[in-house]
Parts: structure tokens; sequence; C-alpha cells
């Protein structure tokens, strides 16, 4: 299936969802899911790889694993938020802060100005500042119109790329949520 045909099924199984219809494509079974991923960016800088080939699942950091989805399991983004940590030194005993969530002041500034990516086989799935992932006092996560598709037994990057010249403070402990709302798609 080409990547057009893929990403047509997706869309077209997103709006049945949404309309009640049942989640399927021919053989394909959707499941709502969140993943997550817990970072540390205290003193960041330049361009920082979040998932690589090193990431590993662990309950209250990730639920990502390594950066290939398992064979027959790709994952369509729907929405992302960013939340902030409180402040704890560590990213399992975190606090993540989503009374303020939006709330751009509370953010490093460094972080504020950075962009947030995904890749995979060439291509960038989702590229956009992280104000545009921050800034909703409303909706709290941001919507993926293009309903992005990463796909299995393909490797997949997530990055954060800072401007040249700036880094996020190395003073204070800043720790950062990704959530993604996905449809995961089992074959």
């Amino acid at each position: 299936m080409s990547r057009k045909s893929e990403l047509a099924s997706a869309v077209a199984t997103i709006k049945a969802k949404r309309n009640g219809a049942v989640p399927r494509v021919g053989q394909v079974e959707l499941t709502d899911k969140t993943l997550y991923l817990n970072v540390a960016i205290k003193g960041q800088a330049g361009t920082v790889s979040i998932v690589d080939v090193n990431t590993k699942r662990e309950v209250g950091i990730t639920n990502i694993d390594g950066n290939k989805l398992n064979a027959g399991r790709d994952y369509i983004i729907d929405s992302i938020r960013v939340l902030r940590g409180a402040g704890s030194a560590t990213l399992k005993n975190e606090t993540w802060d989503n009374t303020n969530i939006n709330s751009n002041k509370l953010f490093d500034g460094a972080f504020l100005n950075a962009e947030l990516r995904i890749k995979q086989d060439g291509n960038v799935l989702i590229d956009m500042p992280m104000t545009d992932l921050t800034g909703d006092t409303t909706n709290f996560f941001r919507s993926i119109s293009t309903s992005p598709l990463i796909r299995s037994n393909l490797e997949f990057e997530i990055e954060i790329e800072y401007p040249k010249g700036v880094s996020v403070s190395a003073t204070a402990d800043a720790n950062v949520r990704f959530e993604f709302r996905v449809h995961q798609a089992k074959r």
C-alpha cells in the first residue's frame, strides 16, 4: 500500500470513527492510545533526539520502546500536548502541571523558541514550534489535521531543535512531558 493510500485510509477511518462507525479498515483494527515521553531539558541546546534506538519503555518515563514500532502496529497521530514539570529532580517523581498547562511564561524561553520534529523514512511528519503546542488556553491537546502515520518496522525520530546560540537554563530542573494521542492500527 502506498503512503498516499495509507493516509487516505487513515483519514477515512478517523472520520468514520468520529461519526460513530466501526473503527476498521479491511483487516485493520484501531485502538485509541496515548504515547507519552518525559524529558529532562535542563541545559539542552542544538538538536536533541528525544527518541532513538536506546529509548526504553519504563513506566513513569515513557511507553515508547525504541525507535521502531512492532510489526503490524502503526500509529496515526491525532493530537499533541506538552506539560511542564513542577521542578522535581527526577522524571519518575515529577508532578505534571496541567492547571497552567498553556501558560507560556512558565516554560523556559529557549524551549518555547525550539521546534518539535517527527521524521520517518526521509519524510518530516510533524515540524512545528513549541509555542504551537503550548499556546492554546482552551484546548489542551493541539489537533494535528494531517493525521501523520508512523509506520511499523521503520525507524522514526522525535527531536527538539533549539535556536542557535541559546540553551535551556542549566541551573534549574526543567522537565517536560510530551503526550501524543494516537490511533494504533493493528493488523
